[in-house]
């Protein structure tokens, strides 16, 4: 396959598996997970992510990022930003088999009602969502949900 022909089909792979959080996706570099970065377990996605802001930037995308909300009832809602756009996709959320698992219930239709699972680290306090490559999607910063408008729907 031809380099040019290699990337436009790297960038619509890329771009097809960042749809599920909004953002756009870079058809360049891939950040390799740390190896000392631990996998959590689904006992640890669900004490670490319960009731918190996630200040998210994507690594394998085009500067884009996003502010989550994952509630401990099972909802989540991001709000996400790229240098061309914006939007809230809402859902729900749980941990399963080591992963953190989302169902898009609003935001982008065509990902609706199907759960995706993908595995998250941590080293120190940076936590990593991984893509389906095992390159590094996301860096999150979590802190806590403390005001009224954190916890809207």
């Amino acid at each position: 396959m031809k380099a040019s022909r290699l990337k436009k089909r790297h960038a619509a792979l890329c771009a097809a598996a960042a749809l599920q959080l909004g953002w756009a996706c870079l058809a360049a570099a891939q950040l390799p997970l740390p190896a000392d970065a631990v996998r959590l377990t689904t006992s640890e996605i669900v004490a670490a992510f319960s009731n918190v802001r996630d200040e998210g930037q994507v690594q394998d995308g085009r500067g884009g990022g996003a502010v989550n909300y994952w509630f401990v009832d099972g909802r989540f809602r991001s709000e996400w930003r790229t240098k061309t756009g914006s939007g809230t996709v809402t859902g729900h959320w749980r941990a399963a088999a080591d992963s953190r698992c989302v169902v898009i219930a609003s935001g982008l239709p065509e990902r609706e009602g199907v759960e995706e699972c993908t595995p998250i680290y941590r080293q120190g306090e940076a936590y990593m969502s991984v893509n389906s490559a095992g390159f590094v999607h996301g860096l999150h910063t979590l802190s806590p949900i403390n005001t009224a408008a954190d916890n809207r729907p």
